[in-house]
C-alpha cells in the first residue's frame, strides 16, 4: 500500500513539473515573433505546363487561328493534314474551340486538341522532334432514368413537363420512338390519348461529361391510356432486339395504326359527315390527318401498288392491296415518292407519297382509308396478324428482364390508372 501511494505521489509531482516548464517556456518567448515554417523549394514552384483556350473567329481561317496560337508551321501543318482526314474542313464553323498546353520553361506547345462533335476530340502531342495525333472518344457512362408523368393534352407536352433528369432535346426523341417505333402498331398517340393518362418510362443512358447522352434506348415502358393498359419491354431474341408485352407477345402487327410519323387527326372515321366543299351530308370513310405540306406519308403494310395517279375528287391517290384482302387507300397527296406506280411492292413504313391537297380539299391533310374485301372499315379495328413471340427457351431469361426493369420502375413511385385510383399496371 506505501509503495501504490509513493507511485501516485511520483505521477502527481512529474505532471506539475511538466506544466511549470512550458508555463517558464512561454514566459521567456512573450513578446517575441516565431518564425513560420520555412516551405519546401518545390512547393513555390511553377507548373510545367500552362493551359490556354482560343476561338475561331467570324471571317479567320484555322491557319490563322493556330499562327495566332504561336504553334510552330509544321505542327500546324501537321495538324491540318490530320484534321482533314476525320473532318471536312468546310464543316469547320466559327465559334470552334482549341486548347493547348505550353512548356512554363521554353514558352513551346507540348499538347494541342480541339473537338470535332460531341464524341470526339482531335488531340497532338508532342513525339521526340515531331508531333504525333490521335482522335480520343469522350469518355462516358452508363445510366438509366425514369420519366413518369400524365396527360394534360398531348404525347409530347407530357414529356416535356414530367419527371425525370433528362434534357428537353432527349425527350423528344423518346416521343418518337414511342409513337414510330415501339407502340406503331397499337397505339395512335394523336387520337387515343386523353387527360389523366399516365406513363413510365425506363431510359438506358451513355451518358457524356457535360450531361447530354451519346446513346440511349427505351428499356421499358407502362402506359394507361383511357384504362385500358400498354406495356413493352426491350429484349434481345436471336441477336435481334424487339419489344414485347409483359407476356412475351411481339408488339408488331401487319398494319401500322396511323400512316403519317407526325400526325394530327382532323376527322375521324364516320358514316356520315358535312363535306366542306360539296355542301352535303357524305359518308366518310376513313380519317383525315392534318399535317403540313410535304409530310411523308408511309405505307401502313406490306402489300402491292393498285394504283398510283388521279382519283378525281381523291387528288393525287395511291391505293395498296395487302394479303388476306385488306387494302389501304391515302389520298389528296401533293406528289408521289419516287418509284411508287402501279404494280410496285411496298414494305411496312416505306415512302410512298407527300402530303397535299390536290382533289375536293380544303387545305393540305391525308385522307386514309382501310378496306376489308372491297367494303371500307375503321382502320383501328384491325387488332390481329402479330409478330413471333418471344422464344420458348428465352422465356425465363424474358420474366427476369421484365421484373428488373419494373423494380426500377417502382422506385419512383407507382403508375396510376387513369382514374388514380389504382396502381394495377405496375402489379397485374
Amino acid at each position: 500500500m506505501a509503495n501504490a501511494y509513493r507511485i501516485a505521489a511520483a505521477g502527481v509531482l512529474c505532471i506539475l513539473g511538466a506544466a511549470m516548464g512550458v508555463h517558464r517556456e512561454q514566459s521567456r518567448n512573450a513578446g517575441k515573433t516565431v518564425a513560420p515554417p520555412t516551405l519546401l523549394p518545390t512547393a513555390l514552384a511553377r507548373p510545367a505546363e500552362l493551359f490556354f483556350a482560343d476561338t475561331l473567329r467570324r471571317g479567320e481561317t484555322l491557319s490563322e487561328l493556330l499562327a495566332r496560337t504561336q504553334l510552330d508551321v509544321d505542327a500546324s501543318r501537321a495538324l491540318l493534314a490530320q484534321l482533314s482526314e476525320v473532318q471536312d474542313p468546310r464543316s469547320i464553323r466559327p465559334g470552334l474551340v482549341v486548347e493547348y498546353r505550353k512548356s512554363t520553361r521554353t514558352g513551346a506547345i507540348r499538347r494541342f486538341s480541339t473537338r470535332l462533335d460531341a464524341d470526339r476530340h482531335l488531340a497532338f502531342h508532342r513525339e521526340g522532334t515531331g508531333w504525333a495525333g490521335e482522335v480520343e472518344e469522350v469518355p462516358v457512362h452508363p445510366e438509366t432514368a425514369v420519366l413518369a408523368g400524365t396527360v394534360k393534352a398531348s404525347l409530347y407536352q407530357a414529356l416535356m413537363e414530367g419527371e425525370g433528369n433528362v434534357p428537353r432535346a432527349e425527350r423528344q426523341v423518346v416521343a418518337d420512338l414511342l409513337a414510330d417505333r415501339i407502340f406503331a402498331w397499337k397505339i395512335d398517340f394523336s387520337r387515343d390519348l386523353r387527360p389523366g393518362d399516365r406513363y413510365r418510362i425506363l431510359l438506358e443512358r451513355s451518358v457524356r461529361p457535360d450531361g447530354s447522352a451519346r446513346t440511349s434506348r427505351i428499356l421499358a415502358v407502362q402506359f394507361s391510356i383511357g384504362g385500358a393498359e400498354h406495356d413493352a419491354y426491350l429484349f434481345t431474341a436471336g441477336g435481334v432486339d424487339d419489344y414485347y408485352d409483359r407476356d412475351g407477345e411481339s408488339l408488331r402487327r401487319a398494319f401500322l395504326r396511323a400512316p403519317l410519323e407526325f400526325r394530327r387527326i382532323s376527322s375521324a372515321y364516320s358514316t356520315g359527315r358535312f363535306h366542306p366543299i360539296l355542301r352535303r351530308m357524305r359518308a366518310h370513310h376513313g380519317i383525315d390527318y392534318a399535317a403540313s405540306m410535304g409530310t411523308p406519308i408511309r405505307a401502313v403494310g406490306d402489300g402491292v401498288v393498285g394504283k398510283a395517279g388521279w382519283g378525281g375528287g381523291y387528288g393525287n391517290v395511291v391505293e395498296i392491296r395487302h394479303s388476306r384482302g385488306y387494302g389501304s387507300r391515302y389520298a389528296h397527296m401533293r406528289r408521289f415518292a419516287e418509284g411508287i406506280r402501279p404494280g410496285v411492292r411496298v414494305k411496312q413504313g416505306q415512302l410512298i407519297g407527300y402530303v397535299g391537297s390536290t382533289g375536293l380539299s380544303t387545305g393540305p391533310h391525308l385522307h386514309y382509308e382501310f378496306h376489308e374485301n372491297g367494303r371500307p372499315i375503321n382502320p383501328t379495328s384491325i387488332r390481329y396478324l402479330t409478330g413471333d413471340p418471344v422464344p420458348g427457351g428465352a422465356r425465363s431469361r424474358f420474366r427476369a428482364a421484365r421484373d428488373q426493369r419494373i423494380a426500377l420502375m417502382d422506385r419512383s413511385g407507382p403508375l396510376l390508372a387513369a382514374n388514380g385510383d389504382s396502381a394495377r399496371l405496375a402489379r397485374r
